[in-house]
């Protein structure tokens, strides 16, 4: 079995692999749960969208609907997220399994 790390190259510069292949789907499980218990409120409301100025808030699924987004650019983006999150100390690995669910909400090509 090849290792998330080794496939996460290749997932950014869009080989092809889908989602599900290259993240287990205990990392989107994972997070999903930390989503559910840490972000919900902010991110996951029925009908949110992308934000429409600088002070909205995001639905993840419009977040990992951006052009060119990647679960690395999401968990990168979280180590230098805005003053305006709670910074919740995620670990590297929780970074990166909230990406991947985030990912996994993703509308239209992969």
């Amino acid at each position: 079995m090849v290792k998330r790390a080794l496939l996460l190259p290749l997932v950014v510069a869009g080989i092809g692999l889908p989602l599900c292949s290259a993240f287990a789907r205990s990392d989107v499980e994972k997070g999903r749960d930390l989503a559910q218990r840490m972000c919900a409120a902010c991110h996951m409301q029925p009908g949110q969208g992308e934000k429409t100025d600088h002070t909205g808030i995001p639905s993840f699924r419009a977040v990992a609907s951006r052009p060119g987004q990647s679960v690395d650019g999401i968990a990168s983006w979280l180590n230098v997220a805005p003053p305006t999150m709670p910074n919740h100390h995620l670990s590297h690995e929780q970074k990166v399994e909230l990406a991947a669910f985030i990912m996994s909400l993703r509308e239209g090509d992969r």
